[in-house]
């Protein structure tokens, strides 16, 4: 049984010509323990299809459509009595500007231990040693200084491993990871997806990773979804998408990612952006920016179909 089950979620902004959608239909599963990554560029919804998860959708975005259903039950149908009790507690999530995310007139042991004391975890002597022992946990020098330190005084690597602490005091389920290696440099990104990986070992946690970076998702991911333009385009195993990528979009992404084996002066790149929510073309919503483009990609947007076991992709060209 599977721990989240998305179903056809639907994520909208109204904007001067109408709503539109951001996320329009996505479906997935997510098992406990394993780590799905959620692949795209900047624009494809990836962020808002996360936030939708937790009932987090910045207004005036709606979830228009769908199901998230976790631990068996609909979190779009659940009270708000039930999500403050969900978020936090048994999903909790890590945002990409861990600097934004912090509060900087509260020490960092305090923002842990609030955690605990709003979901009666701990008291408030209890929740602060708890906040010390977090911070050993995911590897901050000296916890028992820093635990007083306020965020403007941290690196980026040391306010990421803050916003893990707060994250993982519940011991959540699910563990949604928005980009958090983004703005680290790489030695500091390797340290980050590994102690992810020891943490998820240790607690059997479910990761949803979110990311541009192919190159950092197949460090951490079982399975792949691929966004572009509010869509799911392509789904796999890891193993599975990185031998055979199917989709024109997704071969794209492999061909941008730098590789000592290619002399090259300029790294390949896909020509255009992701169209913006409302300005998507007819028919396949990657063609205008498709080397493989036919005249039928016009006609129908594709379907999400299988194309081997395991393997599935919404493209006309890619699996015939």
């Amino acid at each position: 049984m599977a721990l989240l089950s998305v179903e056809d979620l639907s994520v909208a902004f109204p904007t001067d010509n109408g709503e539109v959608r951001a996320v329009d239909g996505i479906s997935y599963d997510l098992a406990p323990g394993a780590s799905l990554g959620m692949v795209g560029e900047s624009g494809c919804g990836k962020t808002v299809a996360a936030l939708a998860l937790l009932r987090l959708v910045p207004p005036p975005g709606r979830i228009t459509g769908g199901s998230v259903r976790f631990k068996g039950g609909d979190l779009l149908a659940a009270s708000k009595q039930r999500m403050e009790a969900v978020r936090g507690n048994h999903m909790a999530m890590i945002f990409q500007e861990p600097m934004s995310a912090l509060n900087p007139v509260f020490t960092v042991g305090d923002q842990i231990a609030e955690v605990l004391t709003a979901h009666d975890k701990a008291g408030p002597r209890e929740a602060w040693g708890e906040a010390i022992d977090l911070l050993d946990r995911v590897g901050i020098p000296a916890p028992r200084e820093r635990v007083h330190d306020y965020p403007y005084s941290l690196s980026g690597g040391m306010a990421q491993r803050v916003m893990i602490a707060m994250a993982l005091a519940c011991k959540p389920a699910l563990l949604i990871a928005d980009e958090p290696t983004t703005a680290l440099d790489v030695t500091v990104q390797a340290q980050i997806i590994e102690l992810l990986l020891e943490l998820q070992a240790d607690m059997g946690m479910a990761i949803l990773f979110i990311s541009h970076d192919l190159g950092v998702v197949s460090e951490i991911a079982d399975d792949i979804v691929v966004m572009y333009a509010g869509r799911i385009i392509e789904q796999a195993p890891a193993g599975e998408l990185f031998r055979h990528p199917r989709h024109p979009y997704t071969q794209a992404l492999f061909e941008t990612i730098p590789q000592v084996a290619r002399r090259q002066r300029r790294l390949p790149m896909i020509p255009g952006s992701v169209p913006a929510p409302g300005a998507w073309p007819s028919g396949c919503r990657f063609r205008d920016r498709c080397a493989f483009a036919e005249d039928r990609c016009a006609e129908a947007e594709p379907a999400l179909k299988p194309v081997v076991f395991g393997h599935a992709v919404a493209c006309v060209v890619a699996a015939q």
